[in-house]
């Protein structure tokens, strides 16, 4: 009788689970997370983590609207230096008595206008200056137009602004004679005959076609020594003609 009850009570503690002291609890499965809280036979539910609250001064930059932004003040713009012009120069070709006069006043407008050149001759012309004819004067540069044709014939014109006195690079201390009627012209500065070296000018003038001229540091040593020289322009390549031209030296010592 007690070998009896000594089995059974062996069998029934072997029936019991091991959570005595010293005892090992089984980890829970990867993915899983264990809780004591939950119930034998039944998954275990995770507890979803807090989303993170903006911060008050994240809250506000995004919903306040964008600040506009002032647009800068755009600069007056520059002021366009005034020209140191007080006449407008103007020349007409084979002249008979025609009068072409262009104020300062007509160039500083910068608008197209038409002149009336008839003066005493017996016949009217006209010329007519655009505004861009208007911004080449400004810029100090030779404008080279033609009058309207009057009793078969125009004429060639040159307006150019200028100040109160023409510059040394305008004055020419030499005459020259060209052959022909074309009203070729050359401008030889003092500068010119004290440079010693070459130089090449364009001498169209009030003609309708440019030449070329070229006068050699042995030429400026001629011219003031004997006072003239003999030289030929350049061939024009429509025609093949040249120009012989006669220069003479306006020296200060011969007055």
């Amino acid at each position: 009788m007690r070998r009896r009850q000594a089995l059974q009570i062996a069998a029934a503690a072997a029936s019991l689970p091991w959570t005595g002291c010293g005892g090992n609890t089984p980890n829970p499965a990867i993915g899983q997370t264990a809780s004591p809280t939950t119930a034998p036979g039944k998954s275990a539910t995770p507890t979803p983590e807090p989303t993170a609250q903006p911060s008050a001064t994240a809250a506000s930059s995004a919903e306040a609207p964008p600040e506009p932004v002032a647009n800068p003040t755009p600069e007056p713009a520059a002021k366009p230096l005034e020209p140191s012009f007080s006449r407008v120069i103007c020349r007409v070709g084979k002249n008979h008595g025609h009068v072409f006069v262009v104020t300062l006043a007509d160039v500083l407008s910068g608008a197209d206008k038409t002149y009336q050149i008839a003066g005493t001759a017996k016949h009217p012309h006209e010329v007519t200056l655009t505004a861009e004819d208007m911004k080449t004067l400004l810029k100090g540069e030779l404008l080279r137009a033609k009058s309207t044709q009057g009793l078969t014939h125009t004429h060639r014109v040159h307006v150019r602004c200028a100040p109160a006195e023409d510059p040394p690079e305008w004055v020419s201390v030499c005459s020259a004679e060209f052959t022909g009627k074309d009203e070729h012209e050359v401008v030889i500065t003092a500068a010119d005959m004290d440079s010693g070296t070459d130089k090449t000018y364009d001498v169209q003038g009030l003609a309708g076609h440019p030449h070329k001229l070229t006068l050699t540091a042995a030429d400026f040593q001629k011219l003031k020594k004997e006072g003239a020289v003999s030289i030929q322009t350049s061939r024009l390549d429509e025609d093949s003609h040249l120009h012989v031209v006669i220069i003479r030296y306006r020296s200060p010592k011969r007055g």
